[in-house]
């Protein structure tokens, strides 16, 4: 199971980086057909932000959770006595799967709604956004599964979570 996850939420990790690449891509070749041409990509700026943006975000979402590569502070975690720091693990990745879990639901019901509107936003052109916002529950409730199975590893005893109270004290 583990093996397979991380696999999966590598995969959607590397196609969350190709999103940035083609961004990149798209948006310079709309400056150069624009400046040279006078002829820019129209709705380059609603893919950017309803396409690329959104990938970029979502699909990374579960293998930051999984490979606990957060933004965090450890001020007292490090302190803690190795059971409390396990209880406190077990309870943050409990809360944290429920929250996911419940936005999934809610983004979840708004890409069903989407969906059946065909959901499109008007900039220079029309564009068709609806099949991003399948991305959000994707994410988060990957991401939510990311946190259950860290809470069934700390459970195990394979706690998975970096030390970085050694980072930048040298």
């Amino acid at each position: 199971m583990d093996a397979a996850f991380r696999k999966l939420t590598h995969a959607l990790m590397l196609i969350g980086g190709m999103g940035i690449v083609l961004m990149m891509a798209h948006v310079t070749l709309d400056v150069v057909l624009k400046n040279l041409f006078n002829a820019p990509i129209q709705g380059t700026i609603e893919i950017s932000s309803y396409y690329y943006m959104v990938a970029v975000v979502m699909l990374p979402m579960a293998m930051v959770e999984y490979e606990d590569e957060q933004i965090s502070v450890d001020l007292l975690f490090t302190r803690f006595p190795r059971p409390l720091r396990k209880i406190c693990l077990l309870a943050t990745f409990v809360i944290t799967a429920a929250v996911l879990s419940l936005v999934t639901w809610r983004t979840g019901l708004d890409a069903v709604r989407a969906f059946r509107v065909g959901e499109v936003v008007m900039g220079s052109r029309e564009v068709i956004v609806w099949p991003t916002r399948c991305l959000l529950p994707l994410g988060f409730g990957l991401a939510a599964v990311a946190a259950l199975l860290r809470a069934v590893m700390t459970l195990r005893g394979r706690e998975m979570i970096k030390s970085h109270a050694t980072e930048g004290a040298a």
